[in-house]
């Protein structure tokens, strides 16, 4: 008894042969698709563990600033933004250690014309002092640095060349220059260098313009 599927008997013998080989190609052809997807998962696993991953190690390190701000019905500038962070070795231990700046309360609404002001520690900026452990310290009230008015910015540079890093912290309401005594602590200079200035002042920044050796300082202004 002879068996047709479909138009195979119309075809003959010659059709078997033609069969295999395209069950073939197919064979091969899902292996190589099947692999490549594999090769490819390996391939962004590898990737993905290359990239890296960031743990929020902050409480544990005793870092436990928080920015303060505002929130009143008017939605002043100020409230709206963040503020500067410095990283420096203030006390030339060989170790980093973070500079915040902070904000201030803003009264709702808030007088044309009032400078806002530090009411209480919680506005305060802080320096962390970090530890041979890697641990840090806040050491604000020590240094001297708690600051004043609403904090925006920061730059760090030794302007008086004395191999300790300075601070000049920009603010709504005037800026403040600190100068690093090399104790532990900070001296506010502002008037004497007379680098206070006024208004509004964003971001900062000590560069040496003139190649005299002494660093100059670049201040931002916002607006009116």
């Amino acid at each position: 008894m002879k068996h047709s599927f479909g138009n195979w008997s119309q075809l003959g013998s010659a059709a078997f042969p033609v069969f295999i080989v395209l069950c073939a190609i197919v064979f091969f052809a899902s292996a190589s698709l099947i692999g490549g997807a594999e090769n490819s998962q390996k391939t962004n696993t590898l990737d993905s563990a290359a990239l890296g991953r960031f743990v929020d190690v902050s409480q544990r390190l005793g870092v436990n600033f928080q920015h303060q701000a505002s929130h009143t019905s008017k939605k002043y500038l100020p409230e709206t933004m963040g503020s500067g962070v410095a990283l420096f070795d203030y006390d030339n231990d060989g170790r980093l250690d973070i500079f915040f700046v902070n904000g201030a309360p803003l009264s709702d609404p808030t007088p044309k014309g009032t400078i806002p002001q530090k009411t209480g520690p919680k506005y305060w900026n802080r320096l962390y002092h970090q530890k041979a452990d890697g641990t840090f310290e806040d050491v604000t009230e020590k240094a001297g640095l708690q600051g004043t008015g609403y904090g925006m910015g920061v730059a760090v540079g030794d302007y008086d060349n004395d191999g300790y890093e300075d601070l000049y912290v920009t603010a709504y309401g005037g800026n403040k220059l600190y100068h690093n005594n090399g104790d532990g602590t900070f001296s506010d200079v502002t008037a004497k260098a007379g680098v206070g200035g006024s208004g509004w002042s964003t971001s900062a920044a000590w560069v040496d313009l003139d190649g005299d050796g002494f660093l100059d300082l670049v201040v931002l202004r916002y607006l009116e």
